[in-house]
């Protein structure tokens, strides 16, 4: 079997404010349309970022660029200490094994059963024995919070709650030490998107993952988050603990963080 971690780029030495991901003067843009212009961002190893801004902003967009799905037309994407951009196709492909995303609606493939879709990155990037593999979805499933008996479910047999959890499985099948979660709490119940959060926040903890968090929940920015990026006018516009977010000077942050919604979930 091989080793799991020989092949991982080494992680540069941390401190209380390493930057495990840092952004300097990113560009992104679809043809002439500007998405980002100029935009400096620090995600520090080990907290949960949460990242907010209207619709249109270019959240996802910028999750997608970080992980290379689109490419930047100016600026640098570091992570671990290492240029994105600069690397050659085999590092490339190291680096992306330090990392698992949860996609919006979770992305299941839909032919496959939860323990196959979790297995899935470790036939990408390792040979291992099917037995091995199974005993690693059925390990990963479990600490998602689901029953081992998801396992052999297909994802249109689970309920929407289940299904995110499984995405999320999926996600910790290389041992990641970052996770990108893109609105990981959309379309739950406020008690499955509060059983979602304290999940997140327990593996952020007891895994040391840093965990980039895409949402517009209120409350998970109040129960999980550490910092919180506001994206506006193509750039962050602050990125702060919540108690300083919300008193920033901005139209939309005082709209979105001084409304009831806010109130209601303790952000004053």
């Amino acid at each position: 079997m091989d080793d799991m971690t020989a092949n991982s780029i080494p992680a540069a030495p941390s401190s209380a404010q390493d930057a495990i991901i840092r952004i300097r003067g990113l560009k992104t843009a679809f043809g002439d349309h500007v998405v980002h212009q100029n935009m400096d961002l620090d995600v520090y190893r080990g907290e949960i970022l949460g990242v907010v801004g209207g619709s249109g902003s270019g959240k996802s967009v910028l999750l997608k660029t970080i992980i290379g799905l689109n490419r930047q037309v100016e600026g640098t994407i570091e992570i671990n200490g290492y240029d994105q951009a600069s690397l050659s196709l085999a590092e490339e492909r190291r680096s992306r094994q330090d990392w698992g995303v949860l996609f919006q609606d979770g992305a299941l493939f839909s032919s496959l059963t939860v323990a196959q879709n979790v297995q899935v990155p470790l036939r990408e990037y390792y040979d291992l024995p099917q037995d091995v593999m199974d005993d690693l979805a059925r390990s990963k499933i479990t600490m998602a919070g689901l029953p081992l008996d998801a396992a052999r479910k297909f994802p249109s047999d689970l309920s929407g709650g289940m299904r995110k959890r499984a995405a999320l499985a999926r996600s910790l099948a290389l041992d990641p030490h970052v996770l990108f979660l893109d609105e990981p709490t959309a379309g739950l119940d406020p008690i499955g998107a509060a059983a979602f959060d304290g999940l997140v926040k327990d593996l952020s903890q007891s895994l040391g993952l840093t965990v980039f968090l895409v949402t517009h929940d209120l409350d998970t920015l109040y129960r999980v988050c550490d910092r919180v990026a506001v994206l506006g006018d193509k750039r962050i516009l602050i990125n702060a603990p919540l108690p300083e977010v919300v008193k920033f000077d901005h139209p939309w942050v005082k709209e979105y963080f001084g409304g009831p919604r806010a109130r209601a979930a303790g952000i004053e």
